[in-house]
């Protein structure tokens, strides 16, 4: 029957009648057999302080999970990028109280769709803004303020859902491997515009470290000024280049938000962004400075095996509570 339900809420496959029937009289049957419990004796259920309820699911369907996250590590909906935005953080909210949403494709914000269940979701929410076809740092005003402008219409809808963070990434381009002093310039504009929309609109600009080294003018500590915007910490990307260890005690970086994932460090360059405890990524370091500074926390991971693993590798070490 918990299946049935289960398949139901998540509009999988029909009900049948006869196998809730029958599953009623088991349920029964299995009640009359076990020790009374709390509710059975009319007493409120005592749940573990750290365990919080899920809201109904949809359509109704009753509350079938409990979350397995602190109130400050997330999930991003794009693990559930298949099903749409609303039905994607339903599945989060099985785990999290905190989502990210990557605002692109089916996702995407510009939907007053998506920004309904977004809201309507109770979830609190980052958002990743887009970053494919952007030029933060091109050497061309008409494109970089076409960057810009992008930007704004997404932080525009991360403000209208009351987001906590917006992710920006600066530029990133795999065949360069040097700095470029045009380039640097147009991105720091890019970022002062950024600052002015951070202020208008009351949303926190985070900014992305990215992988490699030269790929981007912000790849480790001390490379970009970041001026009055926050830093969010990619563990992978910083990993993948070497400077994991260096970001994690850079004073001059004001981390507000973490993607937290696992690899091999240089060795996986191609980002594969790992179950926890995979990798050279040390959780229990990444979450002392995420919580030191009061920054959230996002478990930016690949599918649902990934993350119930990585749950798993974090109760191992005694970095989220257990059962």
């Amino acid at each position: 029957l918990g299946l049935d339900l289960l398949d139901r809420c998540h509009g999988v496959r029909p009900f049948p009648v006869a196998r809730v029937v029958g599953g009623i009289l088991l349920h029964g049957a299995a009640r009359l057999l076990r020790p009374a419990s709390d509710r059975d004796r009319g007493e409120t259920p005592r749940a573990p302080a750290h365990r919080r309820s899920r809201r109904s699911g949809p359509a109704g369907c009753a509350t079938l999970r409990a979350v397995l996250l602190p109130p400050d590590i997330g999930l991003p909906c794009d693990i559930w990028e298949h099903l749409p935005l609303g039905a994607a953080l339903e599945r989060v909210a099985e785990y999290a109280e905190l989502s990210e949403i990557y605002s692109g494709d089916g996702h995407t914000l510009l939907s007053a769709e998506n920004r309904r269940a977004a809201r309507e979701s109770g979830l609190r929410l980052t958002v990743h803004g887009p970053w494919e076809d952007l030029e933060p740092a091109a050497t061309s005003e008409r494109r970089r303020r076409r960057s810009v402008a992008e930007h704004r219409r997404h932080l525009e809808a991360a403000a209208e859902i009351g987001a906590v963070r917006y992710v920006a990434h600066p530029d990133y381009d795999e065949g360069r491997r040097k700095r470029d002093a045009r380039s640097l310039a147009a991105l720091e504009r890019t970022l002062e515009d950024l600052a002015g929309l951070q202020a208008e609109l009351g949303v926190p600009v985070v900014v992305e470290n990215m992988p490699g080294s030269g790929t981007s003018h912000f790849n480790a500590p001390g490379d970009l000024d970041l001026g009055a915007l926050g830093f969010v910490l990619d563990t992978g990307h910083a990993a993948i280049t070497g400077v994991l260890h260096d970001f994690l005690f850079a004073s001059q970086a004001r981390l507000q938000h973490v993607h937290l994932h696992d690899n091999r460090g240089p060795a996986d360059a191609a980002d594969p962004h790992g179950t926890l405890g995979t990798g050279v990524v040390d959780a229990r370091l990444v979450l002392a400075a995420a919580r030191a500074a009061q920054a959230t926390v996002i478990l930016e991971l690949l599918d649902e095996r990934s993350v119930r693993d990585s749950i798993a590798h974090l109760r191992a070490r005694g970095l989220i509570p257990g059962d």
